[in-house]
């Protein structure tokens, strides 16, 4: 190689390392089932994801005793997502190579597959260890049983489920087809049976916290198939709790999880903030769902079931009462105060604002107004108080006092000290605000408070009535009735227009013009450069007509259940593009407007304009028969 060769190569090392080194990279290792008969196979995968391209090596894999190596291949997938950031949102892509390995066993009883190593991007990076249990032919048709049961004869056992004869079926069609090779695919409660179509599991950051101190809970679904539908029956009603919700779901977005080394989509349901307010043992009740299940590959007509979470103990301790302060007001967490008045120079017989402010981690909404040094110098004149909790499990609760200094001069409002119990180290913390210094000018009798409301109230006249009589006085009776006129007929206009532009006026049209009338609304806004209203126009474009086609109108129903309510061909058709185009307008219109910013290219705004409208009008030729009066 030339010297400028060397140095381009070395340089493209440089950047390659750099890039790899800000990568975010995962390895798991995942088998299809953890038990097998004797002479049976399982295919273990290695899976290395990351969201940078960097060098991925084979897997080393351990030596693993009585099994034979039949086959191995490798494939990749990748996965888009748009994602919530510190600065925005933005769209992610995930690339996983998969490196699958498909052994046959030979003898009965636990076979461990110790932990694999893998070099990815330059660092090495290992899997956990899984357990698989090779059992006497037959026997591995069975399920996993109740935890407690040990699945030897005259144990409770459970029943084959619907979507695993499902996916049997399919796998023994593979295997006749394609040689036996198949295709590329805290505390939490334990699932009752891991092969079930689906199951809720229940999540808590901890098990045990004193009164008031925050637990966070959550529920999650887990299936190896893919829901169609689910409805909630019952969320957790959650006793002895004051509960703040963090997210409520309400459409699943699935990632991977592994259990016991087998994989499943896992989606959240739901998630809360929960502080105890009585102590001794309490318990997370349940969240329970109905959904319908079908088969990885989306074959069968599905299985419907009902499941359930299960309960969760939790210890609630009492707070110490060794070392509490006579200050504390019920603060459970880590929180900062800060103490503000915002006008250095006030006057007298007038109220001013002061500002008392603590946030942090935990529940500031409990927090009381601390005891103020007011003195002979100051009285309240009144207390407002504002207080939010947010998602990330920070919260904020600030006091605006307003005061009235009673004399002219040098005044200093002495320091507020106000407490807090921190569960972490288990003790008492004193806050204390720095004092502050004001400078009260003299007021006028005249400015007092009772003066100012009785000025305020003469004020509040009505217009048009008059005070004195004056003879020259004429009324402009023109001007009374024209200005009435003129923004009647401009409302008339306004609301015409809007009608036109979405089709209501011409009830003859067929859904396809109505869907050409609402594009050519969305090209002008496109022209115009409102981005925006593009993708508020073009969401409600997409249910407006996902709703006259499946006749529920569209405006209460979500996106999956529309499309659940379509005949098969338009969700075959259109159902996963759909579902891109619709997230990535619904940034455009809802989205922070840092992040709607960098979408302003107008060429490729209106290439995704273009596959949206071709989308729907599909929809509309496979529903033929179905909407739109000249279609019938």
């Amino acid at each position: 190689m030339t010297k400028p060769g060397k140095i381009i190569g070395v340089l493209l090392c440089v950047l390659f390392s750099f890039s790899a080194s800000w990568a975010e990279i995962t390895v798991s290792a995942t088998v299809d089932r953890n038990q097998v008969p004797v002479g049976g196979t399982f295919t273990l995968k290695v899976n290395v994801s990351s969201d940078q391209s960097v060098a991925i090596a084979p897997p080393s894999l351990p030596v693993i005793a009585d099994v034979q190596l039949m086959h191995n291949w490798t494939s990749s997938q990748s996965r888009s997502s748009v994602v919530s950031t510190g600065q925005g949102i933005d769209f992610k892509t995930v690339k996983t190579k998969i490196y699958s390995f498909q052994y046959a066993t030979q003898k009965e009883g636990v076979l461990q597959i110790d932990p694999i190593q893998v070099n990815a991007g330059g660092k090495d990076y290992q899997t956990e260890a899984i357990e698989i249990q090779v059992v006497a032919g037959g026997l591995a048709q069975q399920q996993n049983p109740q935890p407690g049961g040990t699945g030897q004869p005259g144990q409770p056992q459970w029943p084959k489920d619907p979507i695993d004869q499902l996916e049997d079926r399919f796998n023994q069609l593979l295997q006749r087809q394609f040689g036996g090779v198949p295709g590329a695919d805290s505390y939490m409660t334990e699932p009752r049976n891991a092969k079930e179509a689906f199951f809720i599991l229940a999540e808590v950051d901890k098990t045990e916290a004193y009164k008031g101190e925050q637990i966070v809970a959550s529920w999650y679904l887990y299936t190896r198939g893919r829901v169609r539908d689910i409805d909630t029956l019952k969320y957790p009603t959650l006793k002895g709790f004051w509960k703040e919700d963090i997210q409520i779901s309400t459409h699943l977005n699935f990632e991977q999880d592994v259990i016991n080394g087998i994989p499943y989509n896992r989606a959240l349901l739901a998630s809360y903030a929960l502080f105890p307010i009585d102590e001794g043992k309490q318990q997370v009740d349940p969240y329970k769902a109905k959904a319908t299940i079908v088969g990885g590959f989306g074959f069968g007509r599905g299985f419907q079931a009902t499941k359930a979470s299960d309960n969760i103990p939790i210890l609630i301790k009492p707070l110490p009462k060794e070392g509490k302060p006579k200050d504390y007001t019920g603060a459970v967490g880590v929180f900062q105060m800060t103490v503000d008045a915002p006008n250095k120079s006030i006057v007298t017989h007038q109220p001013f604002p002061l500002k008392i402010r603590f946030e942090g981690r935990g529940n500031a909404k409990l927090i009381e107004l601390p005891q103020l040094p007011l003195g002979d110098t100051l009285e309240i004149y009144d207390i407002k108080n504002e207080s939010k909790f947010f998602k990330n499990g920070q919260s904020f609760k600030e006091f605006e006092v307003l005061l009235i200094p009673k004399k002219a001069g040098p005044l200093v409002i002495d320091s507020l000290r106000s407490s807090f119990f921190d569960p972490k180290k288990g003790e008492y913390i004193s806050l204390q605000s720095e004092p502050i210094q004001l400078t009260v000018l003299p007021g006028s009798k005249q400015q007092s408070i009772g003066e100012e409301r009785l000025k305020a109230k003469e004020k509040k006249t009505l217009p048009g009535i008059l005070s004195e009589w004056n003879p020259d006085y004429r009324p402009a009776s023109r001007s009374l009735f024209l200005w009435p006129f003129l923004f009647g007929i401009a409302v008339l206009v306004i609301i015409g227009k809007a009608l036109w532009d979405s089709g209501l006026l011409v009830k003859n049209l067929s859904l396809e013009e109505i869907i050409k009338i609402r594009f050519s609304n969305i090209d002008k806004l496109i022209a115009k450069n409102q981005i925006r209203k593009v993708g508020i126009a073009a969401t409600n474009t997409v249910y407006q007509v996902l709703g006259d086609i499946s006749g529920e109108g569209g405006a209460s129903e979500e996106l999956d259940k529309l499309l659940a309510k379509t005949i098969p061909s338009v969700r075959r058709e259109i159902e996963v593009p759909l579902q891109k185009l619709v997230d990535y307008f619904g940034v455009l219109g809802f989205g922070p407007k840092k992040y709607v910013t960098e979408f302003n290219d107008q060429e490729g705004l209106k290439t995704k304009v273009d596959e949206l409208k071709l989308l729907l009008l599909t929809a509309c030729r496979l529903s033929k028969g179905n909407v739109g009066k000249d279609e019938s």
